[in-house]
């Protein structure tokens, strides 16, 4: 029987060197991918230049240069729907921060769960650069909707069952993009991979097969609670500044909007949690008018009082006369 073919698509912005060690991991894989669509959102660190000399070189690699960033879930979107134009059996998404284990591909296609029908995305374990595995990769949902990731004993299964995961490493099967569609790229950043994979698992089962192993680059390991000395050092950690609040604001509004969506309106909870956001930036953060408003802005939007519009990093920076 033919194998399973296989595209893999690559989101990435300005981060060249991971970029490569991605493209190099992916290229050497023990079950070659029959394409590596990469989606380039507007980098100017030498990304483009590394990807033209790819593209030229490897017939396999396929490159889209977008004209400005349009965020992790635009880049998704955008590459899902050139692979699905050109028609493979799956779908492996990552983004540039992720490097595959040369064998990751092979553990996941020759699974016992790729075989079954009803199966209609996997993933594999995903690492940080300390080795240990990032539980938040994967999980399951509560009655609320709340992520609960799996634990380490989950981990030591050959495989188990799960409601959502991120696309570090998601891979998903043809006929399940066609009758769920594509992610919401109107997210920007981030729970763009929980909405959509939970989306698929209202069509089938997702299953993360722990010997397909992938290393997560972002350089931090939330699982990993570090005590405190002194109440300082608390506060510290939980400091709230404004210059990243683009992206916070942006992942509670989408996350909010993904319940709505799924488990209907609940604007009482949607506004308590967002009152808590803003509390703990009031608390922790700069304190600024510009924050304050973002968040309600948000909050419009995830509750569909207004359309999604999304405060893009650089447009944020001149918002707190930052360079």
């Amino acid at each position: 029987m033919k194998p399973a073919s296989v595209a893999a698509i690559v989101v990435s912005f300005n981060r060249r060197a991971l970029l490569q060690e991605c493209i190099e991991a992916l290229l050497a894989q023990t079950w070659p991918l029959d394409a590596i669509f990469v989606v380039d959102n507007g980098s100017n660190d030498g990304s483009r230049e590394y990807l033209a000399a790819v593209e030229a070189k490897h017939d396999r690699v396929v490159v889209f240069l977008t004209e400005s960033n349009i965020g992790g879930a635009g880049g998704f979107a955008t590459g899902l729907r050139a692979a699905a134009a050109k028609g493979f059996d799956w779908y492996w998404l990552m983004d540039d921060d992720a490097e595959p284990m040369p064998d990751a591909l092979e553990k996941l296609m020759v699974s016992d769960d790729a075989a079954r029908a009803g199966v209609v995305a996997l993933c594999g374990s995903v690492r940080g650069i300390d080795r240990r595995t990032q539980l938040w990769h994967q999980g399951t949902f509560d009655e609320r909707m709340r992520l609960i990731a799996p634990t380490a004993e989950h981990h030591a299964a050959a495989s188990f069952k799960t409601d959502y995961m991120s696309f570090v490493g998601a891979c998903i099967r043809d006929d399940a993009v066609r009758r769920v569609g594509f992610p919401s790229q109107e997210y920007f950043l981030w729970n763009d991979d929980v909405e959509y994979t939970a989306r698929l698992s209202r069509i089938g089962e997702l299953r993360c097969v722990t010997a397909s192993h992938m290393t997560h680059k972002d350089g931090e390991n939330r699982d990993l609670t570090e005590s405190r000395r002194s109440l300082r050092a608390w506060f510290t950690s939980r400091r709230m500044p404004a210059a990243t609040q683009w992206k916070y604001a942006c992942g509670l509004r989408n996350y909010v909007h993904m319940v709505f969506r799924h488990r209907g309106p609940a604007p009482i909870w949607a506004a308590s949690l967002f009152a808590r956001r803003l509390a703990r930036v009031l608390v922790f953060g700069d304190r600024r008018l510009s924050v304050i408003l973002l968040y309600v802005r948000y909050f419009e939007q995830a509750v569909g009082r207004r359309q999604f519009d999304t405060v893009r990093p650089t447009d944020w920076k001149k918002t707190l006369g930052e360079s």
